[in-house]
């Protein structure tokens, strides 16, 4: 028989000590008072950006309490809250005095009649007023939907393809060449460099800063004054234009007698197609945005509706202060306020998405992501260069 200590197939994965630990720490992450976010400044920078987040934070109630980094910076929003708030106040207080009022047609004034006043007129019509308003917030959130949809996948698209298939150009390209062609630093160095130069040059054409390039290139040891100048001789496209330079290290190193197989030569020069390619999937998205008919009938339709929405519930809110129903004035207030602030902040988001190397401090982080290639190449040389020894043995010697 085995003995109590001895595991078997039936014995629990985690013991009741270690089952609490993992609760407590669930706990902590979703309650504990550090930042919701993790903010980075990268050296040369005097911005920080976004790089990573806890979810469960926005999961639970301490989301009331995180603001950094989300849409409530946005003063956008504020200002079209404050908007919509003093139009549903400009409806409410006329209804408050005029609530019991009706128009005497010969005397063309307002006299107090129980009978026929704007008390019975809003009692007749509430009910359409409110199936209306409801027509119109169940069109809005399918239209936002869809407008969300579309916008989080080019941004994942121009995430993953885009920016990912830059590293992965430039780290398969060096490694392909350090390890089967040259270990010249020089050479490797270049196409380090001219990977991370042709992403941040993305953030520079975005950000309206590419008078600025040979400051911002060489603050990071990108390229040098003299490869700045031959940058700015063509100056067009030159996030994508740049990969020339990727293909000519490539061609230069074959009419050398470097590269030895024609199915090497191919398998390099695809690598730099697949960057230039990947410059360009992020060009297009950023270039070519969402069909501007849709985005500017999905705005109308939203400003159509909170304005609709405030002038509804600031007329019922009127009459239901003057009925003292308390509870109906809290709701009515709190649909003002939330539905337009939902899909105000939904449309504020999708625009944000729709280019996330603009600068803003949610933003793709460009200096971070470049250094992150340096590091990757870099780690990729340091692994060939410490494999297991019975593998360093058998590659040194062929």
């Amino acid at each position: 028989m085995a003995s109590s200590s001895e595991k078997t197939e039936n014995t629990p994965l985690l013991d009741a000590t270690e089952k609490v630990n993992q609760n407590m720490d669930q706990i902590y992450a979703s309650y504990g008072l550090e930042s919701h976010a993790t903010f980075v400044r990268p050296p040369h920078d005097r911005a920080e950006y976004l790089v990573d987040y806890e979810p469960r934070k926005f999961s639970s109630f301490r989301v009331f309490f995180l603001k950094r980094g989300t849409i409530l910076n946005d003063p956008v929003l504020l200002t079209e809250q404050l908007i919509i708030t003093v139009i549903f106040a400009s409806c409410a207080i006329p209804v408050y005095f005029w609530f019991k009022m009706a128009m005497d047609s010969e005397a063309k004034v307002f006299r107090l009649d129980p009978n026929v006043s704007l008390r019975h007129w809003l009692a007749d019509q509430e009910s359409k007023m409110r199936a209306f308003a409801m027509i119109m917030t169940t069109l809005a959130a399918f239209l936002l939907s869809f407008y969300t949809s579309m916008a989080v996948t080019r941004w994942w698209t121009m995430r993953s393809t885009g920016l990912g298939g830059i590293k992965a150009a430039t780290v398969d390209l060096e490694l392909l060449l350090y390890q089967n062609v040259t270990q010249e630093e020089q050479v490797l160095g270049a196409v380090r460099r001219y990977g991370r130069a042709s992403l941040m040059l993305i953030f520079l054409w975005r950000q309206h800063s590419l008078d600025k390039l040979t400051a911002e290139l060489t603050k990071y040891d990108l390229l040098t004054n003299h490869e700045c100048e031959q940058l700015l001789k063509w100056n067009h496209c030159l996030h994508e234009t740049i990969w020339a330079w990727q293909s000519g290290i490539v061609a230069m190193l074959h009419k050398e007698g470097k590269i030895k197989s024609d199915q090497l030569y191919s398998l390099l020069l695809s690598k730099c197609t697949e960057g230039r390619a990947a410059v360009q999937c992020v060009h297009t998205h950023l270039a070519v945005r969402i069909p501007m008919q849709y985005v500017h009938l999905l705005g109308l339709l939203v400003k159509m509706h909170n304005l609709v929405l405030a002038v509804i519930m600031g007329l019922l809110f009127g009459a239901a202060v003057r009925n003292g129903e308390l509870i109906i004035c809290v709701q009515l207030f709190g649909r003002t306020l939330i539905l337009p602030f939902l899909f105000n902040a939904i449309l504020l988001i999708n625009a944000e998405l729709a280019d996330p190397f603009d600068g803003n401090e949610s933003d793709f982080p460009g200096p971070i992501y470049q250094a992150a290639i340096e590091k990757d190449s870099s780690g990729m040389i340091s692994a060939t260069q410490n494999m297991p020894d019975w593998l360093m043995k058998r590659y040194d010697h062929v």
